[in-house]
């Protein structure tokens, strides 16, 4: 059998599943979390939202699917036509750009 690779998010969320149905507080959860993960530990905000999900009767740890706008407008086809509209018009604002290619505001960036 092979070993799958699990996110390190959801590796967190498990024990937290675990620990949740075992009766722990979350603040004790976060404390054993902290331990194990150090830095890459889930926020205290995360940690007691996941608690209360659980607690609520959730079972799946992972992200549930669901349509909505991507998560980012900075994609090769945005970045390759705003490099093209500079191109044309040193004199655009970011205004001028963002509204041309249907993006945010903040999204207007290149690498």
């Amino acid at each position: 059998m092979s070993e799958q690779q699990v996110h390190l998010s959801v590796a967190q969320r498990i024990i937290i599943k675990f620990l949740t149905h075992e009766g722990v507080k979350p603040i004790e959860i976060l404390q054993r979390l902290t331990a194990q993960f150090g830095d890459q530990t889930l926020s205290r905000a995360r940690v007691f939202a996941w608690h209360k999900k659980l607690k609520e009767g959730r079972e799946l740890v992972e992200n549930v699917e669901h349509d909505r706008r991507p998560r980012t407008s900075i994609t090769e086809e945005n970045i390759r036509t705003i490099r093209e509209l500079l191109e044309r018009d040193r004199r655009l604002t970011l205004s001028e750009m963002t509204a041309q290619v249907g993006i945010s505001y903040g999204s207007c960036l290149l690498e």
